[in-house]
């Protein structure tokens, strides 16, 4: 099964002071990013009702909502972008000052202890979620700065 989606534009049709960079393969990776996500947290749900340390439960729920949360909150804003580049909102809209990703310290911490009973593929979603996350947050950053002045 595929999952389309619609392509980035090609052009621009708003005022801004400052130039679109297309965002057009972030976008495709935090789309792929968020279905494989979704994939392995859907074929891995039958491993947590299984008896487990509830230490390690807890941390892997935790984890696994951080990566989540990641990907949701990167995925809005390259939609946000894209509404931009199609002309639907102007950048001042789709920058909230108040919320900016860099607040929100859930996502932005960074564990450094090692989870040895999380798997591999679950460790490098987190860690890929995590460097999408912090490069659509620079990016956000630097609208959000451009706004301001």
């Amino acid at each position: 099964m595929t999952y389309e989606h619609p392509p980035a534009s090609q052009k621009a049709s708003y005022q801004s002071n400052f130039a679109v960079i297309h965002f057009s393969r972030t976008y495709d990776e935090a789309f792929t990013l968020l279905v494989e996500a979704r994939n392995y947290l859907s074929a891995h749900r039958s491993q947590r009702g299984k008896k487990q340390n509830s230490g390690e439960a807890i941390a892997r729920c935790v984890e696994e909502m951080r990566m989540t949360t990641r990907l949701i909150r990167a995925m809005a804003w390259l939609l946000a972008v894209r509404a931009v580049e199609e002309g639907e909102i102007q950048w001042e809209e789709a920058v909230d000052v108040d919320n900016l990703m860099v607040d929100l310290r859930v996502c932005l911490e960074e564990r450094n202890e090692t989870y040895e009973f999380l798997s591999p593929g679950l460790v490098d979603l987190m860690h890929r979620a995590q460097a999408l996350y912090m490069r659509t947050a620079r990016m956000e950053l630097q609208v959000a700065a451009r706004c301001a002045n």
